[in-house]
């Protein structure tokens, strides 16, 4: 992990850190240089140090942080945020697929000397999530929000044009061009605040989301409409096709649970639950939010993740 040259390390700062004491009150992006290859990873962090990790993999649907008044509850709850961009959305630098995202990652968590990490992996980060659960000792409990793991979902996306312009970004690399083309066009023609509002209207909670933090939905779709035609297809794929990977009771004997939103429909939920059987997960529901539970139901996600720590 390399500073700028002639810059130190600041006080009271993990090794990752070129923010120094502004992590306390901003959330701030940066970009870490990771593993052998020296790669760019970009992240967020806010929070002293002396907190426990509470680490976000975001997804295609929301590559931002979580809100302001989120970080402070979780810093008066004694987690330090942190908000990783996975290769390909932002600074960080694409790579070949999902394994090779699930290793640049632990190598951040193991540069940054990190440890007792609550990892929250959150829609499209899922698959890489599960991948770092199964491997890092670094990470205490792993938490899959608005998980799809191996079932048929595509009826399941509002409106139905949205569901098929993703069907379309799988079938080929020419149908993922076409796909990522227009939905950058509705957000160009129609505004991002619609455009979320549209593809997020299934949950009342993710709808009041995009209303209640339109700064962040904005940086949110800078960041997503930004991505390549290959990161976009490879963000669907691993979510969306199934994975290999996940073997039944494959998280057995991993600290891990699976959250949703109550408000997402009940073919959704009978899915979500069958295969968290499956895969031997524990499942929770928070009031509000489906695609942005973790984030609609922050403070009760806070709850819950500090009895599951007390536990």
């Amino acid at each position: 992990m390399s500073l700028p040259r002639n810059q130190s390390a600041p006080e009271q700062a993990n090794r990752l850190d070129q923010v120094g004491d502004k992590k306390r009150v901003l959330r701030f992006w940066q970009t870490a240089r990771v593993g052998k290859m020296n790669s760019a990873l970009e992240y967020m962090q806010f929070g002293g140090d002396h907190l426990r990790p509470l680490v976000f993999l975001t997804s295609i649907e929301y590559p931002a942080a979580p809100p302001w008044g989120f970080c402070i509850d979780a810093a008066n709850a004694g987690f330090g945020v942190f908000s990783i961009r996975r290769p390909g959305f932002g600074a960080s630098q694409p790579v070949s697929g999902v394994d090779q995202q699930a290793a640049l990652i632990e190598a951040f968590l193991e540069e940054a000397g990190l440890k007792d990490i609550i990892l929250i992996s959150v829609g499209s980060a899922n698959p890489v999530g599960a991948r770092i659960a199964l491997k890092s000792h670094r990470v205490a409990l792993s938490v899959f929000a608005n998980c799809v793991f191996n079932r048929d979902v595509m009826g399941e996306f509002r409106p139905a044009w949205f569901g098929r312009l993703l069907s379309q970004t799988l079938e080929s690399r020419g149908g993922a061009r076409i796909s990522l083309g227009a939905i950058r066009q509705a957000g160009r023609q129609f505004g991002s605040q619609s455009f979320y509002q549209t593809c997020f209207q299934k949950s009342p909670g993710d709808v009041s989301y995009v209303k209640s933090f339109p700064r962040e939905m904005a940086e949110a779709w800078e960041v997503a409409s930004a991505i390549s035609p290959e990161t976009w297809q490879q963000e669907l794929h691993q979510s969306l096709k199934g994975d290999p990977l996940l073997t039944d009771d494959l998280f057995g004997s991993i600290p891990c649970l699976a959250i949703s939103g109550l408000e997402t429909t009940d073919t959704w939920k009978s899915g979500f639950e069958a295969e968290a059987r499956r895969l031997s997960i524990p499942v929770s529901y928070l009031t509000s939010g489906d695609i942005l539970v973790p984030y609609q139901s922050g403070t009760e996600l806070l709850g819950l993740l500090k009895n599951r720590v007390a536990a």
